[in-house]
Formats: structure tokens, sequence, C-alpha cells
């Protein structure tokens, strides 16, 4: 039987708490969807932007630990988009990085999706976060509508997969979209559920074969397994 190949999430902090949350998480829906299918492999790194993502990549793409990636979700534009301070990327710059994240993956067969940001309230983010703005961490919606605009014609125009999170936030939370974030910026359990699901979707439409339904699982169940184990 070969190895398991892998799904990698690959992003900012939205990536590194994917399974921090309750009732759902991201990632533990995951893995449970693609029990003996796919191994999820799991990237993120709070505060991180796009710049710092490509080297990381890299050392992620040569780590014998990486094998196997047949799939990945990049999701960076959250730090980028700051008005000011050290994450900062412009915008020119974030889709140039964004491209060659994407390219970094196709180099090793990998099916990359892009993940737009989602959206911001700044007014609960700001509260919170007093010192991050006292530091010039500065966001505001519309530089984050914009990043994610910006990065859904650049994957237009690249043939590569892109979730609308902005939109499907805003269409699925409706009024009450601010429940879908827990301190303005980052996913509430609800707003993971939106990203899973618009995972699947895009996954669906884009690589069938990699859709957890059109998979083969690995190893019969218990029930099929033969006497003599001739098919373990």
């Amino acid at each position: 039987m070969t190895q398991f190949k892998k799904l990698l999430l690959f992003g900012d902090s939205i990536t590194e708490f994917a399974y921090t949350t309750e009732p759902f998480s991201l990632g533990a829906g995951l893995s449970n969807v693609y029990t003996r299918k796919l191994d999820i492999l799991h990237r993120g790194y709070a505060g991180y932007n796009s710049r710092w993502a490509i080297k990381v990549l890299k050392k992620i793409l040569n780590d014998p630990t990486s094998k196997d990636i047949v799939i990945a979700t990049i999701f960076f534009g959250a730090n980028d988009s700051c008005l000011g301070g050290e994450q900062k990327v412009p915008l020119e710059e974030y889709l140039q990085n964004m491209k060659q994240l994407a390219s970094m993956l196709q180099e090793y067969g990998i099916k990359p999706i892009f993940v737009g940001p989602g959206l911001f309230n700044r007014e609960l983010w700001e509260a919170i976060k007093v010192e991050e703005v006292e530091m010039g961490r500065i966001r505001t919606s519309d530089n984050l509508q914009l990043y994610s605009n910006s990065l859904k014609i650049l994957a237009q125009e690249n043939n590569i997969p892109f979730i609308d999170l902005q939109e499907a936030f805003i269409k699925r939370g409706g009024d009450n979209w601010k429940e879908l974030l827990t301190d303005g910026l980052h996913f509430s359990s609800s707003g993971y559920q939106i990203w899973y699901d618009e995972l699947l979707a895009a996954i669906k439409e884009n690589y069938p074969e990699f859709y957890p339904d059109n998979m083969t699982m690995q190893y019969p169940l218990w029930r099929d397994v033969k006497e003599d184990m001739s098919n373990l």
C-alpha cells in the first residue's frame, strides 16, 4: 500500500488556529472527511506575510516529512494588507509573492488553491488590540477587500482556484457576519465552517479527483478483510 498523499494547509494565524475552535474546527473537519484518504499537513504561522512565506515554503517542500503533497491552500493577506508595521507588504509585491508561492507548489506537481482574506470588524479588533494599533499595525476593511479582490483577479488570470471568503461570509452570515469572527479578524467556529464548505466546493469543482467522495479509502473496511488477510 502506498504512502498517504497529503493536503497542505499553508498560511498565517487563521490557518494556524484551524484546530482551535469548537464545536467545529476546519482542521478536525478535514481530518475526518479525509480519513484514510488524505493526510492533513498543517502549516500555519501566526503573523506571517507572503514575503516570509516564500522562504518557509521552500523549507516545507524540501522537508522529507512533506513528501506526497498533492493539493494545498495558500492563505495570506490579513497581515500583508496592514497599513503600517513590519508585516505590511505592498499590493504589487503581495501579488507577485502569491504567484510565486503557487508556482513553487506547481513545480512539485501540487495543485494550489488561493484563499482570500475574510471580512474584518475593525471596531472590535482595535478595542482588543490597542497595542497593535499603537505600533502602527492598522488594518481596514477596504484594504483587506482590495487585497482579496486583487488576488481573485490574479487567480483568474493564472487559472488557479480562488476561495472568496469575503463573498461567502456576506452570503452566509448576512446581518450577523460579525459572529463569524472571534476578535474582529480571526474566525469563529462558524467562520471556519464556511471556509471548510467553500474549500470542499472548490476541490470538487477544480480538482474532483481529490474530493472525498471520489477517493478510495486505503485498506478495506474491517468486514471486508479476508480471512487470510491477503487484501491488507
